[in-house]
């Protein structure tokens, strides 16, 4: 009997209990990159449906105003008044964008893969071409012959575009609302100069059909900053009224 009830009182030993820890650990070390991994997955998913979201918002603003995007501005403040890093009283793309997309509860302009202050803009609008052209920066729905390869917009990864401590423009100390690509490539990607890939799949990437794609690098065959020609790299973008005619 009083062997029996020793046998019922046993418990764990040392060693026993060393080897079930070392079990946990060896799981969890296992489970840790692919938790990480869907972490990342979803918040690539969830940058792309606010892009998503955005390309619905220019639809509608484009609705209401006869074809017309929201105008580009230079640098601006969210809520300047020209004074300051605001360069202008105008208000960015952003703020005259805001009644006509739908509203997501952590900001839809704000892309969850960037670390930072929550706060801070992270996609842009193309405006490349209509700089280099001299034309206002304002898009009109039709300007483009291949809207399912224009970018139109997308995640901004150029350090230049962000005061510090998200990117690396020290002259600046609050944040562009009205990102636009001018004057730097807003989405530069690992390995161009300032770029960087925000998700392991690469950059958001929104189209002028306004579908969105992810891509690891700039692809000829999928993509380009050119409203009439396939193919064209914003590095490849020039003033079209000083080349010679063909």
């Amino acid at each position: 009997m009083n062997r029996r009830r020793q046998q019922q009182q046993h418990g764990f030993s040392l060693i026993e209990l060393m080897v079930v820890i070392g079990i946990i650990a060896i799981l969890i070390a296992l489970l840790l990159p692919t938790l990480t991994l869907v972490r990342e997955h979803a918040k690539q998913v969830k940058c792309a449906a606010q892009l998503h979201a955005l390309g619905q918002g220019l639809a509608n603003y484009a609705a209401a105003f006869k074809g017309s995007l929201p105008a580009i501005f230079n640098w601006e403040v969210y809520g300047g008044d020209g004074t300051g890093d605001d360069l202008s009283p105008n208000p960015g793309w952003t703020e005259e964008l805001e009644p006509y997309y739908a509203k997501v509860p952590t900001g839809v302009y704000h892309c969850p893969a960037f670390t930072e202050d929550p706060n801070v803009i992270n996609y842009f609008l193309e405006s490349r071409y209509l700089y280099l052209q001299k034309k206002p920066l304002v898009w009109h729905l039709g300007d483009w012959s291949n809207s399912s390869q224009f970018v139109l917009g997308g995640d901004c990864t150029h350090m230049l575009c962000y005061c510090p401590p998200t990117g690396d423009n020290s002259s600046r100390t609050h944040d562009d609302c009205d990102k636009d690509s001018a004057m730097y490539n807003n989405l530069a990607f690992a390995g161009e100069e300032y770029g960087r890939n925000v998700h392991r799949g690469g950059n958001n990437v929104l189209f002028a059909d306004f579908h969105v794609a992810t891509f690891k690098k700039f692809e000829p065959t999928s993509m380009t900053f050119h409203p009439g020609k396939p193919g064209v790299s914003w590095y490849d973008l020039v003033d079209e009224r000083e080349q010679p005619p063909p």
